[in-house]
């Protein structure tokens, strides 16, 4: 019953595949063997390892962060550190205004565990659109999370696993070092991103030199970008599922369009900037090819918009007066009657997902935003990320930041904020409602007059403020988002539901579930618990 995505066809959903049960066998058999440096058979199928390396200036960098980057100092670990040197100024200013709205923050800010799991969260999915595995708390408290239970640490060297640890027990990372730590996040994904597109090359008999001529290399990308989409293993992956995989992406991923339009573009302009560099070279070389796979798994999640926009446009056809959400009956009346399979999800998973308003029992309703970025719509293309549908509540709540610059406001200063910010659904200078002022200002009644940025009851306030956009956030220990594969890993259960469930909820005449029911129109349109929980603790907390 695994899914990779809402925009995979029905034959997928005949499970005639089973490419999510195979894993990549574990790289630490091939780490244990290394020392705590990377050696260069690791890091040759880094997009800029054939550059000129680049080095670090040691003024440039903090003492603290410099240590880290000496932990990948020797030759071929110069190939990191001349990546982290391109990479690091435009990571530290993405991650700059958000630290700054963290609780006593300051330029001299250090960030504990807590923090850094929370900023590294939500910078990757704001700009890779990157769920990382075990840098989100997964239905649990923030305060339960570390970096260091990330898969992709694990991947980490020993040395630099060990000085961060060391930090992080102490006084914590500076904004440049959790840039570093950020770098090395992404620098690993490159780094199983080159290694997918080496397998490619061998299983098509390539040189690694290039001279085979750009038509073929663009093939080899777009057969890498198939097999990235399925979530293939390079330990594992054959000629003949590569071959598939590609012939199969109209039918098996429909987003395959806009992708591929927006892949061939990278290519163009990566392979044409390599031969204006080597007029001489016939065609680009591996090295070249690695660096569009390098943007495949940057862009994936904004490539794919198109399609995540139509599957949001049908939900908010649907919705329930204005409340950001979809009667549970509509939802697989949609299904069942209309032929739109891909909301087929069973009650028990939405729920465990978080994506089920039960607080009218009498009648369940999907939440539209975190149906939107839950985790069966997530493609899960390695062991250690999966690429989602762009979060549109990080566009709005980075705005806001923005206009804050600090860790709380006053309440009449986030109305007047938000009533100018609009979103694909909401229109900019509203007026905001009576009961969310009286709400935004039970908040800050709660916190001596101001309202925390990173907390629950503010999140559940911008959910109402953009019931489309920004999802509903739970109380902490009350749901426990799995994608489908960990659902039916640990709960023996299909994650779909039956036709008998559905038409219990849908009724079996075709047009009886698009009638809206007297139970959709509550008083409250939707939830609202006075439940809080700061995401990021303050001094002395």
């Amino acid at each position: 019953p695994e899914r990779f995505s809402p925009f995979v066809s029905s034959l997928y959903l005949l499970k005639a595949t089973s490419w999510m049960s195979k894993k990549m066998a574990s790289m630490h058999a091939i780490l244990s063997t290394m020392s705590t440096l990377f050696t260069f058979s690791v890091l040759a199928g880094l997009a800029v390892a054939s550059d000129p390396p680049i080095a670090i200036q040691e003024t440039a960098l903090l003492p603290a962060a410099q240590a880290i980057l000496d932990s990948v100092q020797d030759g071929n670990g110069e190939a990191f550190r001349s990546v982290a040197k391109l990479d690091l100024p435009k990571l530290e200013a993405d991650l700059k205004p958000l630290v700054a709205t963290l609780p006593s923050g300051t330029d001299g800010l250090r960030l504990g565990p807590t923090a850094v799991c929370y900023v590294l969260h939500r910078l990757f999915m704001r700009t890779s659109a990157w769920l990382v595995k075990g840098l989100n708390p997964q239905g649990m408290s923030w305060n339960k999370t570390s970096p260091l239970k990330a898969v992709l640490f694990a991947k980490m060297p020993q040395g630099i696993r060990q000085l961060v640890e060391e930090k992080l027990a102490g006084p914590g990372l500076t904004l440049r070092e959790t840039a570093i730590v950020a770098a090395l996040f992404r620098h690993f994904v490159h780094q199983e991103a080159s290694e997918l597109l080496r397998k490619v090359y061998s299983l098509r008999g390539l040189p690694l030199g290039g001279g085979m001529g750009t038509n073929k290399t663009e093939v080899a990308v777009e057969m890498f970008t198939s097999s990235f989409i399925m979530g293939r293993r390079p330990a594992v992956m054959t000629r003949s599922a590569m071959m598939s995989d590609l012939q199969s992406m109209p039918e098996t991923y429909p987003a395959w369009p806009f992708v591929r339009a927006s892949l061939r573009k990278v290519m163009k302009e990566q392979f044409e900037e390599t031969h204006a560099m080597s007029a001489a070279q016939k065609g680009p070389d591996f090295f070249a090819a690695a660096r569009v796979a390098h943007e495949v798994t940057d862009r994936m999640g904004f490539w794919q918009q198109p399609a995540c926009g139509g599957l949001k446009d049908t939900l908010v056809k649907m919705e329930d007066r204005d409340t950001g959400r979809v009667r549970l009956a509509s939802f697989y009346g949609k299904s069942l009657h209309d032929g739109t399979w891909q909301f087929s999800e069973s009650e028990s998973y939405l729920r465990q997902l978080g994506a089920l308003d039960e607080s009218n029992p009498s009648n369940p309703r999907v939440i539209i935003p975190n149906y939107m970025y839950g985790a069966s719509n997530c493609i899960p293309t390695t062991e250690h990320i999966s690429v989602c549908c762009a979060n549109e509540c990080e566009a709005i709540t980075q705005r806001l930041e923005a206009a804050v610059a600090c860790s709380e406001a006053p309440p009449e200063t986030i109305a007047a904020i938000v009533t100018s910010l609009p979103s694909s659904t909401v229109p900019e200078n509203r007026t905001l409602s009576a009961l969310m002022l009286y709400r935004l200002n039970s908040i800050a009644a709660s916190h001596s007059g101001v309202v925390p940025l990173h907390g629950r009851l503010f999140a559940q306030w911008l959910h109402h403020a953009y019931p489309r956009e920004c999802p509903y956030p739970h109380v902490a220990g009350t749901t426990h988002p799995q994608d489908t594969d960990d659902w039916l890993k640990n709960t023996g259960l299909d994650y779909t539901a039956s036709a008998a469930d559905m038409a219990r909820r849908a009724g079996s005449d075709p047009q009886l579930w698009k009638r809206p029911s007297a139970a959709s129109r509550p008083l409250e349109s939707a939830p609202w618990s006075y439940d809080e929980e700061l995401f990021v603790p303050g001094k002395g907390t």
